[in-house]
């Protein structure tokens, strides 16, 4: 086997770990999520969940300060890991460290200066002096983040994103356990503060020490000055994701906060669910773009533009056979499960649910777009669309917030990702990282929406007729929804090249599992 082939199969072997891996510590990690909201939002009233909500979003818009760093500093590595350039390593990964502790500094010192003002940006009946102390928890675990966990960037960049997987969903399980034992036998939301700041802590520390393992060459390049070559891309690519990161939060932290402003905190705590749902197959969704992200960096510097743009094609599809179908279920059940697990109380209405569900569609539509921008280093490349986006999206959900309140808050954001995100994005991928037409992919993904908007309408439409409640409603639209849409996708795409390579993969992988499976 040639070198470039042996490159190819542990690209392909290093994936699939970190894939599997991801996949099922994320699942456990996923039901004993819904398992501690369920008992969260039967123990405290729904301001204090929107108070949770609300406090990580004000830390996301305090971690702006860290403009892409990350990004930036893992797409540097890549080179230098590939070709084992361990001075460089060691030169990149100090540059890091020191990056990352003045930001936690700036974090610290920027939440502090919003203490005298959270009373004016929260609708709450809890006692503004308690909120400071909750706050105050919140800000502290983010501050060690920043010092702790900077050497966690050496196990995603060395494509063993698996330990990352291992380390945060098991920390994270092991929360959600404290916290449904402090909600259920005391009731306290300080306590449940307390344990979030704790099991952070020790999941940072965690990272530092395993992240520490990954190059042990390095320790003996520990006045290593970095290559100009290296500081370049990192400048050059940190300064194309400053606009990115500060835009980005205009979108996915803003919206939080015009909804409590404008609407409550309470509102926020009964919408905080569905994202705690949608943020949850999010991650799963994510798995695949998240695992391969370092492969497809690593491939970036070997392959061929062509072989980019097949895989960038396949992978793409593989994205839309995944959440295509599971955005057609969700909106079928997703106000069942609210429903039947949180409480009748907890329910927004059917315009809202398919607000939230297409805003996530649209969001789950970027998820290869950004890992192939992500791993190509196309920061600089797309610098000028964060500013469209992050603007359209705070613009019009303030004007349209005022006269429609939440749903005018989404309907900013999906203007924003339709004709922004989706017009601008894929045209970055294909003309400067892939060198193609990016014609052909409007074409596609606007048939996959508008089949997928069909599907959820005539699933709906027979779901709507079946008089059901509680866990026995939730099955059948289920079962009725996949009955209309896995047939309707076989039928569709059977002859399609790509989809023939994805069911082959497919078919291999598991003939491969069930031949294992007998010869153990």
């Amino acid at each position: 086997m040639d070198n470039l082939a042996a490159k190819r199969l542990n690209r392909i072997n290093k994936s699939k770990l970190n894939t599997t891996i991801a996949l099922t510590t994320s699942v456990l990690m996923g039901v004993l999520s819904f398992a501690e909201r369920t008992v969260f939002n039967h123990c405290f009233i729904a301001d204090y969940l929107g108070l949770y909500s609300f406090f990580y979003n004000i830390i996301g818009i305090l971690s702006t300060i860290e403009l892409g760093v990350t990004s930036a500093i893992s797409f540097a590595l890549y080179a230098p890991i590939e070709y084992k350039q361990y001075d460089q390593i060691a030169a990149i990964l100090r540059l890091f460290k020191r990056t990352y502790r003045l930001i936690g500094t700036i974090i610290l010192f920027a939440g502090l200066c919003l203490f005298p003002i959270l009373g004016t940006l929260i609708k709450t009946e809890i006692p503004i002096e308690d909120v400071r102390l909750y706050f105050s928890f919140f800000l502290i675990k983010t501050v060690v983040i920043y010092y702790v966990t900077y050497k966690g960037i050496l196990i995603t960049a060395n494509q063993n994103q698996y330990k990352s997987s291992i380390i945060t969903n098991s920390a994270w399980s092991i929360l959600y356990i404290a916290e449904m034992i402090i909600s259920i036998t005391t009731h306290n939301f300080l306590l449940y503060c307390v344990a979030i700041f704790v099991f952070e802590t020790l999941r940072c520390v965690a990272m530092y020490i395993v992240g520490g393992r990954e190059f042990p060459e390095i320790r003996k390049y520990k006045k290593a000055k970095l290559s100009s070559d290296n500081a370049k891309i990192i400048i050059k690519n940190v300064k194309g994701l400053i606009i990115t990161r500060i835009s980005s939060v205009l979108v996915t932290s803003t919206d939080s906060l015009l909804i409590s402003a404008m609407v409550g905190t309470a509102f926020l705590g009964k919408y905080s669910n569905y994202q705690m749902i949608t943020t949850g197959l999010m991650t799963i969704t994510a798995l695949v773009p998240q695992s391969i992200t370092a492969s497809v960096g690593n491939a970036g510097v070997t392959e061929t533009k062509r072989t980019m743009s097949k895989s960038f094609e396949i992978l793409n599809m593989a994205s839309f056979f995944v959440y295509g179908p599971m955005i057609i279920v969700l909106i079928n059940i997703i106000n069942p499960i609210i429903s039947t697990f949180f409480g009748a109380d907890r329910v927004i209405d059917i315009f809202s649910v398919a607000l939230v569900c297409t805003s996530f569609y649209l969001s789950n539509q970027r998820e290869i777009i950004l890992t192939f921008k992500s791993s190509l280093g196309l920061y600089w490349e797309d610098r000028k669309r964060p500013v469209v986006e992050g603007l359209t999206n705070l613009i019009v959900s303030i004007i349209l917030g005022k006269f429609w309140g939440f749903d005018g808050i989404i309907i900013g954001t999906i203007v924003s990702q339709v004709f922004v995100n989706l017009t601008i994005e894929p045209r970055v991928i294909y003309h400067e990282g892939l060198h193609s037409s990016a014609f052909w992919y409007y074409i596609v993904t606007s048939g996959r929406c508008l089949l997928t908007i069909f599907l959820s309408l005539i699933c709906f439409i027979i779901n709507s007729h079946i008089e059901l409640s509680g866990i026995p409603q939730i099955i059948v639209y289920t079962l009725v929804s996949i009955l209309i849409t896995v047939p309707a996708f076989l039928l569709l795409y059977h002859r399609n090249e790509d989809a023939r390579t994805i069911f082959r993969t497919v078919r291999i992988a598991f003939q491969k599992r069930k031949n294992k499976t007998k010869s153990d």
